[in-house]
């Protein structure tokens, strides 16, 4: 905490000039004819179905400083370092991680040793052959009547539970990269990638939210 009497250059300071939802500093550079900045709102990361078994390894945070301009390494890896790295030109100035909500639990619980259901066939195949669990697991969630894999139990419930991980995560990355300060040098947005796909006719919706209050 930061609390302290105002100075009276503070108390007299004009309201802003847009509106926020949220708490943070004023950004000491403000535009009204609007300025042109540089983004990402479609980011997957190693917590999306399809990212993780095209090798993808970096978490959000990591996709948060690569978007900062840190560089970052990528697949293939061999011996679990990665044969390739790249890094932006110039830095962005928001993005937003939008992993699949679609076996976000599912993924999870196939990566985390201990979970109920990682010792499971699908996981199995997964974590052996993931190309082929990449059309296995999507072609389960995209029927006309989409049901979940046995190991998720009744209703969904384990991977429903196993879901809140990587996504309290996404929102912990999300805030963590957040620059609140005046300098407003890089903007984040908790978001998350919506899939309709019944017969595998995709209809793709990245949802991003306002302010860091989310659905849990």
């Amino acid at each position: 905490s930061h609390a302290r009497t105002p100075s009276v250059a503070a108390r007299a300071a004009p309201a802003r000039p847009y509106a926020t939802t949220e708490e943070r500093e004023a950004c000491a550079d403000f535009n009204p004819l609007r300025t042109a900045f540089y983004g990402d709102l479609h980011v997957h990361t190693a917590y999306s179905q399809d990212a993780s078994t095209q090798g993808t390894r970096n978490t959000p945070r990591e996709a948060y400083r690569f978007a900062r301009g840190e560089a970052l390494g990528i697949q293939p890896y061999v011996g679990g370092l990665p044969l390739r790295r790249m890094q932006l030109r110039r830095p962005l100035d928001f993005a937003a991680v939008t992993d699949h909500a679609e076996l976000l639990g599912e993924v999870h619980t196939c990566i985390t040793p201990g979970l109920p259901g990682h010792d499971s066939l699908p996981c199995k195949i997964y974590r052996t052959w993931p190309r082929i669990s990449y059309f296995m697991m999507n072609m389960k969630s995209s029927m006309r009547n989409p049901t979940r894999f046995a190991f998720c139990g009744v209703k969904g419930e384990r991977c429903l539970e196993a879901a809140l991980t990587p996504w309290t995560e996404t929102q912990a990355a999300a805030e963590a990269a957040y620059d609140r300060s005046a300098t407003c040098e890089f903007t984040t947005f908790v978001a998350y990638e919506w899939t309709g796909s019944i017969d595998t006719n995709n209809l793709h919706r990245n949802v991003i939210f306002r302010n860091e209050r989310v659905p849990q």
